[in-house]
């Protein structure tokens, strides 16, 4: 028979001590890496009772499913060329006859075989070890007088297998051994070992690398060796980055971004630190923010294990895609990362999870929105993350907030492109420190924040060369550069700097990017943009990274307003108590409300002669306490001949206003008016389903409208000097503003406000390739300006139902001459004065029709310029 060698490990010093002086029992702890499976495998195989060396079956305990796949894969590859077979998953015959069984103490019989040699490996690990010892190892060995061997880390003084350990101490038949890691000498070269030893705090040290059995065991889970101890999330970045990470293909790297590592070392590391901890990164585009997010949440799940962390993007689509595009290529980066979230904690490989939830470990990923009652509700967390804040509403977000009130963490991670002043990304870094990156000028040390001096902190320099390599190696010179604004020297390194808080009391940590401080992006990249932007709102916000009032969206200013006022106290305007005739629009929010209300002036324009901010909630004493009933109050005060209200969110209540005002309230409602601006409930034309329901059930008094266009034509009546205020400063009234009740002039403090914070935006659809139009809050809630576009659909009404049949004139006939006879008649003159005026009001001569779109602002209709004016007629002023 040919003669078959095998190679096994050599022991090194420590370990041929142990096996020099073995006993028929013997207890073996050892620190990390001492080599504890490699000296069991060397007892099971070549012992004097092992599977080489004698008859009697040999047999393998590991601790649980997922060790035992990889020791049994082990030994075999060493003893492959005596196999004879390979009997089942437990067992195995080598060519000489023996066994050598496999065990996982999660599984293991109640009845084993007989055996010449057991060994148990970390045996820490194995729940009721004593009784694995007495009822099952020890009568195991009997029939062969075998020797057991039991291998394991230390693990505090309360676990079994130190009792186990304890017991053998003093019995001639038992040996016990404490060996230190550092007793292996293969580990005297080991760089990585030695980091992984001296960054351990002093107790993890003693039982990992000591040995040392440990009042209390100190728990390590598969999350935290992922992460070393103590390890911050820079720190295991610039160890990614070491190991080669890449990101869409691309080597991701911190070395030349030292600006963005004072963002990455805002991640907290202890719970100390992320309990209730907010951070905002209100940033320019291009800069990395969602692969720091990212790379953040996988950190405070190894961090913080067991955690729950949901990432929300502003839609379902977004979400889905982030979890699958941006994330898992992120994570299969990452081996150790990407095990955790393949594998059980039994080793056993399954999937990656479901798109909108994974899971990596103890820890869990759900990918949501912010957009559904259901997605900013349901499930608690953990630590939470926004990205893409400027799609999102801030009372979106803060419902999201609330899942993490019971969390120990609650930590909350947002950034975004900025968008509006004081709104989304913007509202919250308002809130916060408001770091901003100070540049240092290497010629007068001036600090000074770049996009504070934009465009002026970019010149050109004839004589630099250029950034273009291709340019720049062919002798091309003249290059744009940043300048400092105080002495006008050249700044080549804007990341030269630091960062200073303006608020560095405030909660919330919150810093503004731009993209000055990109390796990537030249000064020339942004001052050419900057020169060829044809929507500078984008610019602002993409490249500068801050938020921007356009003005062609942003149609009204305090300004504008103002000369609506002057022009009104000119015109003798001063608010009411009561009035008749009048109309009125009405923006609800459950116990707010906010009341508009006009009349006509002589010349036809509008006069506003009440403002009223409504704040009336149920009380113990009086629960049917409701806002409701001052409207009804203005209805009576004012003789309201029309009013217009909002139907959500309080439908019931709104209707009920509406039935007690039988033909004068309306119920106002939002739709696709395919091209048409408004429609009222009670016109002629019906759809089939409306003709079909009856009467009692279809609310006849409602209006459906095109809020861009009503908003366009409400807020161009300001712009126009159509709508006239009082004295802004005259109205004043007790309004409730975060729980306090305070005095304020409304007009001026509230309305004008408003006004000044509601946009027009045409935002491009890129799927359907088209733009659509919608109105924007600008940071708040503008009620005042939706009250007042109510009020004057409501205006609108009383010239019509909708319906509208404008004819039009005859051509003119030459103009007559009038007889002696007729002229003599007594103010005939003046009267066919009056009646040439009269034939001569058409509608192409009225202030009120926008000529390029034939929109009639007192109507709301679109009219030709020959029909005839009606009863809103203003002359246009030569």
């Amino acid at each position: 028979m040919a003669k078959v060698t095998i190679a096994l490990p050599s022991p090194h010093p420590a370990q041929q001590t142990i096996l020099d002086r073995a006993s028929r029992y013997n207890i073996v702890a050892a620190g990390e890496s001492f080599g504890k499976t490699t000296l069991g495998i060397e007892v099971l195989l070549a012992s004097a009772k092992g599977a080489l060396n004698a008859r009697a079956p040999v047999a393998w305990f590991a601790a649980d499913d997922k060790s035992l796949i990889e020791d049994r894969r082990r030994i075999l590859r060493l003893i492959d060329p005596l196999i004879k077979r390979r009997i089942n998953a437990r067992r195995v015959e080598l060519s000489s006859g023996v066994f050598i069984d496999f065990y996982s103490l999660a599984t293991v019989p109640d009845v084993l075989d007989q055996y010449g040699v057991i060994v148990v490996d970390d045996a820490c690990r194995v729940e009721r070890l004593l009784d694995f010892w007495e009822d099952q190892v020890l009568p195991a060995l009997k029939t062969h007088k075998g020797t057991a061997w039991v291998f394991s880390n230390a693990y505090g003084r309360r676990n079994q297998f130190y009792k186990l350990w304890k017991m053998g101490q003093g019995d001639p038949e038992w040996s016990t051994w404490q060996l230190a890691s550092y007793t292996n000498p293969h580990l005297e070269q080991d760089a990585e070992f030695w980091t992984r030893h001296d960054t351990a705090a002093e107790p993890e040290r003693l039982q990992r690398f000591e040995a040392e059995f440990l009042e209390v065991a100190v728990e390590f889970s598969d999350e935290q060796r992922v992460l070393r101890p103590g390890e911050t999330f820079l720190q295991w970045c610039e160890r990614l980055e070491a190991d080669g990470l890449k990101v869409d293909g691309i080597a991701f790297t911190l070395s030349d971004r030292p600006a963005m590592r004072f963002i990455y070392g805002l991640i907290p590391s202890t719970v100390e630190d992320a309990f209730d901890r907010v951070d905002v990164i209100m940033k320019c585009t291009q800069v990395g923010f969602t692969v720091m997010e990212m790379l953040a949440m996988i950190y405070l799940a190894l961090r913080f294990a067991p955690a729950k962390i949901g990432m929300f993007m502003p839609g379902r689509d977004g979400a889905a895609g982030k979890s699958s595009i941006r994330f898992m290529p992120v994570v299969r980066t990452i081996p150790a990362v990407h095990q955790l979230m393949v594998e059980d904690s039994n080793g056993r490989r399954g999937g990656e999870g479901n798109v909108m939830v994974r899971v990596m470990g103890q820890s869990r990923f759900h990918f949501l929105w912010t957009t559904g009652k259901t997605s900013t509700e349901s499930n608690p967390m953990d630590v939470v993350s926004f990205d893409e804040v400027q799609e999102m509403e801030i009372a979106a977000m803060e419902k999201t907030r609330e899942r993490m009130s019971a969390s120990a963490l609650r930590y909350t991670l947002m950034g975004s492109t900025a968008n509006w002043p004081d709104k989304d990304i913007h509202f919250w870094y308002k809130k916060g420190t408001q770091h901003q990156f100070h540049t240092r000028c290497p010629h007068c040390e001036q600090r000074q924040v770049l996009d504070e001096h934009f465009p002026d902190c970019i010149g050109y320099d004839p004589e630099a060369p250029r950034v273009n390599p291709r340019e720049r190696d062919a002798g091309m010179k003249g290059e744009y550069r940043y300048r400092c604004h105080r002495c006008n020297g050249w700044i080549d390194d804007p990341q030269d700097g630091e960062w200073i808080a303006k608020e560095p009391d405030a909660a919330i940590r919150s810093v503004h990017f731009p993209q000055f401080l990109s390796p990537t992006i030249s000064p020339r990249a942004i001052i050419e943009a900057y020169r060829e932007a044809d929507d500078m709102k984008n610019f602002f916000n993409r490249k500068l990274g801050k938020p921007y009032n356009d003005p062609s969206q942003v149609p009204i200013s305090l300004a504008i307003m103002n000369k609506c006022a002057e022009a009104g106290m000119a015109a003798g305007l001063v608010w009411k108590r009561n009035g008749r005739g009048v109309f009125m629009g009405l923006d609800q929010m459950g116990s707010f409300i906010v009341a508009v209300l006009k009349e006509r002036m002589p010349d036809g324009r509008q006069a506003v002669v009440h403002l009223e901010y409504i704040f009336i909630a149920p009380t113990k004493e009086d629960p049917d306490a409701s806002p409701w009933r001052r409207c009804d109050e203005l209805m009576e005060q004012f003789g309201v001949v029309i009013c217009v209200v909002e139907t959500l969110p309080n439908y019931d209540s709104a209707k009920s206003f509406a039935r007690r005002h039988d033909g004068k309230v309306f119920l106002a409602g939002y739709g696709n008016m395919d091209g048409e601006m408004l429609a009222w409930g009670d016109a002629p034309k019906l759809s089939v389903s409306e003709r079909r329901t009856d009467e009692e059930l279809r609310d006849r008094y409602t209006v459906r409208l095109d809020q861009y266009k009503c908003m366009q034509v409400s807020m161009a009546r300001f712009t126009n000097g159509l709508c006239l205020f009082p004295d802004p400063d005259g109205l004043v009234q007790d309004v409730l503003e975060k729980g306090k009740w305070l005095k304020s002039a409304v007009c001026k403090e509230y309305a004008f406000f408003h006004f000044t914070r509601t946009a027009l935006v045409a935002l491009e659809d890129k799927e359907e390739k088209k733009f659509k139009r919608k109105v924007v809050k600008v940071g708040i809630d503008p009620h005042t300006s939706y009250a007042n576009m109510l009020c004057d659909v409501a205006w609108a009404r009383a010239h019509g139902t909708g319906t509208f049949l404008l004819p039009d004139l005859a051509p003119h006939l030459p103009k007559g001459e009038v007889g002696e006879h007729v002229s003599a008649i007594g103010g005939m003159s003046s009267a066919l004065a009056a009646a040439e005026v009269a034939l001569a009001s058409t509608c192409g001569r009225c202030q009120n029709r926008d000529p390029m779109t034939g929109i009639c602002s007192e109507i709301l209709m679109m009219t030709k310029e020959t029909s005839p004016g009606c009863i809103g007629f203003l002359e246009k002023v030569s």
